[in-house]
């Protein structure tokens, strides 16, 4: 087994203190949390939410007056939480039909959203169209198809935002990376070319009001961004040339560096999770490229959703018993994966006891939840 991590690598004066041995979240008692509403339960910061939401604005507005940040809501589609991001001007990215009512639900209007999904259904395609909203980003020329037809028998002009694959490969585990021809998203020369044919033959129904690319999660590369950045300029220009005034916006995507750990000194396992890159490396990079490409006509959006949310909340758990086999000593939550599905994927989530939090001392315990399956273990480096 590694060794025992910092016992308390996220907290820093600011969100999380301990007051009487137990942890506060801005000032509230997590303990009394826990009795008063019971566990699993999640808290948020409202604080940090805020602090989040206007950090990420000004990255990109510091480099580009049009630009926009678009909430990607599957990170975090909680009503109250939405309705915080709307107050402080974030627009939203949306993935499904349920997502896209809860944004209406939360005060969104339809200019300021935009709905991803690699096979949209037709009446999640009808809910984006009535009315119609600022973009669906579309995956394949089948989904514009389909578009196009729903948008005729509505009597609508549809926007959609076409997804290239920029080539981008590198950077990030497989399976999170979405800039290549591997990954399942996004389309290629020729299947953005039929798609602008559709459009040209379908102009009454169709608007390509944007390019969208994505080229990963927690990529730390800014060659990577940059190489991306170039390939929505050269592409957005071409279509500007072929579909005079359709263009309105260019989407970099989301999926930016977040460090999960506050100390780049853990074990070789997690230093993952550790980056000292930040969204303001990222818009350093790409703005100015598309800035000085396109000029500052064109919208330029992004989708963050992790960078956004993940370091506002934590998962209350209660300890239900523990027992102790040989050298091991087993603890048993009534959290398991089906409250954080991560960790059935390896993911590490740091641990600390809210009603014990200034006891500094740390001791090897392989931590489970309840659940009738052997993967529902935290971060178990014993397999």
């Amino acid at each position: 087994m590694t060794k025992a991590f910092h016992l308390h690598p996220f907290t820093d004066g600011d969100m999380l203190t301990v007051e009487c041995d137990h942890l506060l979240l801005d000032g509230a008692d997590l303990t009394a949390l826990a009795e008063e509403h019971g566990t699993p339960l999640f808290v948020y910061s409202e604080r940090r939410i805020r602090e989040n939401a206007r950090g990420l604005l000004n990255a990109f507005k510091a480099h580009h007056e049009h630009a926009h940040v678009c909430y990607a809501s599957k990170a975090c589609a909680n009503l109250t939480v939405l309705g915080i991001i709307n107050e402080e001007g974030l627009d939203l990215e949306v993935n499904s039909d349920g997502e896209l009512q809860k944004a209406r639900e939360a005060g969104f209007p339809a200019d300021r959203m935009v709905m991803n999904g690699v096979s949209k259904s037709r009446s999640e395609i009808a809910a984006a169209l009535s009315p119609p909203i600022k973009a669906i980003n579309v995956d394949s020329p089948f989904e514009l198809e389909r578009i196009a037809s729903v948008a005729t028998e509505l009597g609508v002009r549809a926007n959609v935002a076409l997804r290239g694959v920029p080539g981008v490969q590198g950077g990030s585990t497989a399976g999170i990376e979405t800039g290549s021809e591997r990954s399942k998203f996004g389309m290629t020369e020729p299947e953005i070319e039929q798609c602008l044919v559709l459009a040209e033959n379908n102009r009454e129904a169709i608007r390509v009001a944007g390019l969208h690319v994505h080229i990963g999660s927690q990529m730390t590369d800014m060659g990577l961004y940059a190489a991306a950045a170039r390939y929505v300029a050269k592409r957005g220009g071409a279509i500007q040339a072929r579909l005079p005034g359709d263009l309105r916006h260019l989407n970099i995507g989301g999926g930016f560096p977040k460090p999960y750990v506050k100390y780049n000194d853990q074990s070789p396992e997690i230093g993952y999770f550790h980056t000292d890159v930040t969204v303001d490396d990222v818009a350093a990079t790409v703005m100015p490229l598309l800035k000085d490409t396109l000029g500052t006509d064109l919208e330029i959006l992004t989708e963050p959703g992790r960078s956004m949310i993940s370091d506002t909340a934590l998962c209350l758990a209660r300890v239900e018993g523990q027992k102790e086999r040989e050298d091991t000593r087993w603890l048993y939550l009534d959290t398991g994966y089906s409250v954080i599905p991560e960790s059935a994927q390896g993911w590490y989530f740091h641990m600390t006891s809210a009603n014990r939090a200034g006891d500094k001392d740390t001791e090897q315990l392989r931590v489970v939840g309840p659940l009738c399956d052997s993967i529902d273990v935290y971060y178990d480096t014993e397999g």
